[in-house]
C-alpha cells in the first residue's frame, strides 16, 4: 500500500475538488450548511484567506500518495485561545472510497493538530447517518460527545449532527504522538 502525505491545499486544486460534489446533499455532507452547490473558486478562495492569516485560523490540505495521487482532502480549524483543532471538510476522492485511505489520512491530520503544543482538543461535528465515518473516527480514538438532533437542513431534510471529541491524552495513550 503506498504512503499518503499532505501538501497545502491550494488554487490548483480547486477543480478537482469540486468536482467531487454533485448535490447540495454532498457538499452539505463535506462542509456543513456554509458552501453551496455547485462548490465555486471563490467559497475555496475564503477558506484559503484563513491559512494566510498569523496565526492561521484554518490548515487546509490535499492529501496524496507516494505516486501523487490525489487521494483526500482535510482541514483543522484553530482555536488558539482555547487550543481547540476542528477537524473539518473532509473529503475522499470518490473513486477511493471505502479503500481505508480517510483513515490514514485522518492520522496524519492529527499528528499536525498535535504537533501544536497548544492544542489540547480536537473536535468534529458529523451527520449520524454517516456510519463508515462514525466508525473511522472511533477506530481514531474519538469519542461520542453528544448529538444535536434536526441540526441541519438540507432540502426538506432535517439532519442530526453528531459531536465527537480527542483529547491530546488520549491521542498519546494511543502511541501515536
Amino acid at each position: 500500500m503506498s504512503q499518503l502525505s499532505l501538501i497545502p491545499f491550494g488554487q490548483e486544486h480547486f477543480p478537482l475538488l469540486i468536482s467531487w460534489f454533485h448535490n447540495q446533499q454532498e457538499v452539505t455532507q463535506w462542509a456543513g450548511s456554509g458552501p453551496t452547490y455547485p462548490v465555486t473558486p471563490s467559497q475555496l478562495a475564503a477558506m484559503l484567506q484563513e491559512t494566510e492569516m498569523s496565526p492561521p485560523r484554518r490548515y487546509c490540505w490535499m492529501a496524496v500518495s507516494d505516486e501523487h495521487e490525489v487521494v483526500g482532502h482535510a482541514q483543522l480549524a484553530i482555536d488558539w485561545n482555547d487550543g481547540v483543532a476542528r477537524l473539518a471538510r473532509i473529503a475522499i476522492a470518490p473513486q477511493l472510497r471505502g479503500t481505508g485511505k480517510a483513515s490514514v489520512m485522518l492520522t496524519l491530520v492529527l499528528t499536525e493538530a498535535f504537533g501544536h503544543p497548544q492544542i489540547e482538543r480536537v473536535e468534529l461535528n458529523v451527520f449520524s447517518w454517516n456510519e463508515a465515518a462514525i466508525r473511522a473516527y472511533m477506530r481514531l480514538g474519538f469519542s461520542h460527545e453528544g448529538t444535536r438532533r434536526s441540526s441541519v437542513k438540507v432540502g426538506t431534510e432535517r439532519w442530526d449532527t453528531v459531536m465527537m471529541g480527542l483529547l491530546r491524552s488520549e491521542w498519546v495513550v494511543a502511541g501515536r504522538v
